[in-house]
């Protein structure tokens, strides 16, 4: 895979963006038609928490005092 410093501006039909997640990284890359492959900087996973979850983790230390 060959890695571009910029993506181009526009890209051709049925061009894919490929997001692989591997642990705490998320592998990106760009999937041309005719097969070119070009890779892209991966990235940190970010880490989902649902809005209950982080309500009740607020209320633990109010609760303890109490």
């Amino acid at each position: 895979m060959r890695r571009l410093t910029h993506l181009p501006e526009r890209f051709p039909a049925d061009s894919k963006y490929v997001l692989e997640a591997r642990g705490p990284l998320v592998r990106r890359y760009v999937e041309f038609p005719d097969g070119r492959i070009v890779a892209l900087e991966p990235r940190k996973a970010l880490t989902c928490r649902c809005q209950a979850v982080r309500e009740l983790e607020r209320r633990k230390p109010a609760q303890a005092a109490a």
